[in-house]
């Protein structure tokens, strides 16, 4: 990565033009060897306001103003005052005082950036970043233990007051000045990937490779999208202006709505961190974000904003329980985008009304996913076993039913028992396990629940027998002989259960899927991409994938969201970006001395214009249009008169 792509952001203290002044001050001190790279080809630059922070305001200028000139000289010259300075003995006792406190100075900052470094570095076990191409294996950042921000200490009133002030400094931010805070976070996440997978796995017991994908691999997806497309979806718009008001322009304006209450699940902790927080900040506002109490991650969200430049006020971590969240609603936020439970979600929707505050809602899910006959067997197995534990089954677009046509029901359940045996659980280190544990042990206990449920009720466990129904470490469990009356069928497990059930034709699969109170997403295997899309058209859901599975969420630039009490709203694409702005309506007219025809005064004469206007312009054909062009004409013709001129 070119060091150069982050300077706009990483330093509160310097600008671009100085920071380049230390790049080239840096590569005529480090100029690098065989072994080590020069100064420029490093990250290190990233920390210098570790050292900026501490340093007295005057000293502070001073260094500005020579590293600005440095930006502009030429290396040989600032090689010519170090070499001048290895000289100080000869000069002057004051000259040389001053020459002696510039060398010291200035290699003092370049030598404190590089070494430690690469003390860093080797702490994590590698010598450089492994993004310059050198051998590396670790990353170089590892948040410490309790680095909770300072806002534990500070009232719900005092957060909400810091995020008003701070959105509207962002609002003064261009787009694409926000856009070099999600280019250097991107650059951050991927150079730092393998210690928040860690930190992932530590608060939720992922498999290392489900924390890989789902999490690390999702955010930067959706970095990449705002990258592309944030400045196109928030430009203007130009929009049609109808003929009855020809001569003005409309436009729609996307600005934002001021500051973001965002409250998250602890089923993905990072991604749901960072995909709202990112495309509420693009789109010019601020966040205050609580995680949950169970995955918070503590001091991670912080620190990556912190390192990326960040004013500390824009985005603001707020640790604690439900009861948190709701003070913090209490403030007033410009918008509330929460993920998680239907009663949560009621809870925080009844809460919002008395304040009329609005509200985006992505709650659960209970996905069908419908295999037909002609499906290739294998991959449509291959594909429901990975939907329905990957994350251990925590996720909210899992597939929790799963419906195959009767005529090959038997052999989709052999090749789903048949990767069931071949699956890796356990919490690993090197990413060759498939599946982690359950996160909470509530959501244990729910799966139990149904398990049992589901059992006594006449449904035969396939796979899973080993599971003494409190481990964490659920096993894949494999259900057949399953009926709608069972609890499985119907309310929501969020656990590793692949509930199999048997159907007949086409008609009958849908109207089973849509018997139920979520809405959220769903998937269709067959053949006959016809039959496919008529199926996928008929879900009463909000999100389809077609011989695939759990995959609308995976392209960002569509919308994600669900019907009934799946939630309300979209996030993620053009529409999802949109979502966190206030769409201003905007007509443009001239500033001329015209008189609008339907303005006062108006007249019995007038009415009668207006109306024969009114026939032509909405009857059609060019009669009738050409009565509109004429009686119009004569309306705005009489619209110039004053009152008095009408009698």
């Amino acid at each position: 990565m070119k060091p150069e792509l982050l300077l706009d952001t990483c330093s509160k203290h310097f600008n671009a033009g100085q920071l380049k002044g230390v790049l080239k001050l840096g590569d005529v001190v480090i100029p690098g060897d065989k072994h080590l790279p020069k100064f420029s080809e490093t990250e290190f630059i990233l920390d210098i306001d570790r050292m900026l922070d501490y340093m007295e305001e005057e000293d502070l200028e001073g260094l500005k103003i020579l590293m600005s000139l440095f930006h502009y000289a030429p290396k040989r010259l600032i090689s010519f005052i170090l070499k001048l300075s290895e000289y100080h003995s000869s000069f002057p006792s004051f000259i040389a005082t001053l020459l002696r406190m510039l060398k010291l100075g200035l290699k003092g900052i370049i030598f404190t950036l590089y070494y430690s470094g690469l003390e860093d570095q080797e702490k994590y076990g590698k010598q450089i970043l492994n993004t310059i191409g050198w051998d590396a294996q670790t990353p170089s950042y590892q948040p410490k233990g309790n680095t909770m921000t300072e806002n534990v200490k500070l009232t719900p009133s005092q957060i909400s007051k810091f995020s008003k002030d701070a959105s509207k400094q962002i609002r003064e931010l261009t787009i694409e000045q926000r856009l070099k805070y999600v280019t250097a976070l991107k650059k951050l996440i991927l150079r730092e990937k393998e210690i928040i997978i860690e930190r992932i796995q530590d608060d939720t017991k992922k498999s290392k490779s489900d924390a890989l994908v789902s999490e690390i691999f999702g955010v930067l997806d959706h970095l990449s999208f705002l990258e592309k497309e944030t400045k196109k979806a928030l430009a203007d718009e130009k929009i049609k202006t109808p003929i009855a008001l020809l001569g003005k322009k409309s436009r729609i304006y996307y600005e934002p709505l001021g500051t973001i209450l965002i409250i998250s699940p602890w089923n993905y902790p990072f991604y749901q961190a960072i995909v709202p927080i990112m495309a509420a900040f693009v789109s010019g506002n601020a966040s205050i974000y609580k995680p949950s109490e169970f995955t918070p991650l503590t001091g991670l969200v912080e620190d990556l904003m912190k390192r990326i430049g960040m004013n500390q006020h824009w985005v603001q971590v707020v640790y604690g329980d439900g009861q948190i969240g709701s003070q913090l609603i209490d403030q007033r936020p410009d918008k509330i985008f929460f993920t998680g439970s239907v009663a949560t979600g009621k809870k925080i929707m009844q809460q919002a009304a008395s304040q009329l505050i609005p509200v985006e809602l992505e709650l659960g899910g209970k996905d069908p996913s419908i295999v037909f006959a002609d499906a290739n067997i294998k991959r449509a197995a291959s594909g429901v076993v990975w939907g329905a534990l990957t994350n251990c089954g925590q996720s909210c677009t899992s597939v929790e039913r799963v419906y195959v046509q009767d005529t090959c029901v038997d052999e989709f359940t052999a090749e789903v028992k048949s990767i069931v045996d071949e699956i890796k659980q356990s919490r690993d280190y090197d990413g060759d396990s498939d599946f982690g544990g359950m996160t909470t042990s509530n959501q244990v206990a729910i799966v139990k629940n149904h398990l049992d449920d589901a059992i006594s009720k006449g449904a035969t466990l396939l796979c899973g027998h080993q599971w003494d129904g409190k481990n964490e470490m659920i096993p894949a469990l494999v259900l057949t002989n399953v009926t709608e009356e069972m609890l499985i069928a119907h309310e929501e497990t969020f656990g590793p259960i692949i509930p199999i059930m048997g159907f007949n034709d086409e008609n009958e699969v849908i109207s089973r899927a849509n018997n139920s109170p979520y809405g959220l997403s769903a998937s269709v295997w067959s053949h006959d991409l016809k039959r496919c899309d008529r199926v996928a058209r008929a879900l009463e859901v909000g999100n389809v994938s077609i011989n695939n599975v759990m995959l609308t969420e995976g392209n960002h630039y569509l919308p994600f969201g669900g019907q009934k009490n799946s939630g309300i709203g979209r996030y993620k694409g053009v529409h999802g970006l949109r979502s966190f702005c206030n769409m201003k309506s905007i007509l443009i007219d001239s500033d001329s001395k015209k008189i609008e025809a339907n303005w006062f005064p108006y007249s019995k004469k007038k009415y009668q214009l207006f109306s024969k206007m009114t026939d032509g312009a909405f009857s059609g054909g060019l009669i009738n249009f050409l009565k509109f062009a004429i009686f119009g004409t004569l309306t705005e013709g009489l619209s110039q008169k004053r009152r008095s001129q009408l009698k």
